[in-house]
């Protein structure tokens, strides 16, 4: 089974990483979860993927990072001495929750590059879909003249 690709990925660690810390920003103790937002973006930032900033990180660390992220996640909404409230808490298992689906739908590979086509193999290409062409248009006046079968 093939993953979500890799720029919906990075599309959704944007919109968890800005929903994080726009939720943060609305509670009493917000430093820890705008923390977790902010390394969230810079993940998706910096990750080499088409809606990246900067490609610094190859796709298979960004996995490492992404796990690492929903652990700190969950460890950050249990840990007593965080002082964040109890939304905030549920913001945060609901973070690693979203960060863990992600993980596990994603297609990390790196995207295939090809080996650039010369001049002979375009032209080869579009003397071949000509040639179809014409065929399906000849076959298609013959069926046409003798009409529908039986």
């Amino acid at each position: 089974m093939r993953g979500i690709p890799f720029s919906i990925h990075q599309i959704a660690e944007y919109a968890l990483g800005l929903g994080l810390i726009a939720q943060a920003v609305q509670g009493s103790q917000a430093i820890a979860p705008v923390l977790l937002g902010a390394a969230i973006l810079a993940s998706a930032a910096v990750t080499d993927g088409p809606v990246a900033g900067w490609k610094a990180v190859s796709r298979p660390v960004h996995r490492v990072v992404d796990i690492t992220l929903a652990g700190v996640a969950m460890v950050l909404a249990f840990l007593p001495w965080t002082n964040a409230d109890l939304a905030s808490r549920a913001v945060l298992v609901v973070t690693a929750a979203l960060l863990g689906l992600l993980i596990l739908r994603s297609d990390y590979a790196p995207k295939v590059v090809r080996e650039p086509r010369n001049r002979g193999d375009v032209a080869e290409d579009l003397g071949r879909s000509a040639g179809r062409m014409v065929g399906r248009s000849v076959k298609a006046y013959r069926d046409r003249r003798t009409g529908p079968p039986g």
